[in-house]
């Protein structure tokens, strides 16, 4: 390899790296079993007003199973619980279903 390749590859790997930083959730939280299997991380969007509009809601990082299932409807549904659920803990708010109903939650994770 001459140094031009070696330099683009180091380039790539520092770019890739630096991308896997700013996608890890900060403070996200693993939900209890049985949502485990199928949900990584719940992350409030806006920890310090969860209930903003603009910039309140949910993020959620599925693991393979739960990509998996959330590919069918009644899994979808089941992740769409478990994340409002996790997200209730969390912010200690209820789900604003005027918002955001369970069945739009389950119908984003259907669509992922």
């Amino acid at each position: 390899m001459n140094g031009k390749k070696i330099f683009a590859i180091v380039i790539v790997g520092i770019m890739m790296l630096a991308m896997s930083a700013v996608i890890m959730p900060v403070s996200a939280i693993e939900p209890p079993a049985p949502a485990n299997e199928y949900i990584q991380d719940v992350l409030v969007g806006n920890s310090g007003n969860p209930l903003d509009y603009d910039s309140g809601g949910v993020r959620i990082l599925l693991t393979h199973d739960g990509d998996s299932i959330g590919m069918w409807w009644d899994g979808a549904w089941a992740l769409s619980y478990w994340t409002i659920d996790s997200w209730e803990s969390q912010t200690g708010e209820s789900w604003p279903y005027q918002w955001r109903s369970r069945e739009t939650v389950a119908i984003e994770i259907l669509a992922h």
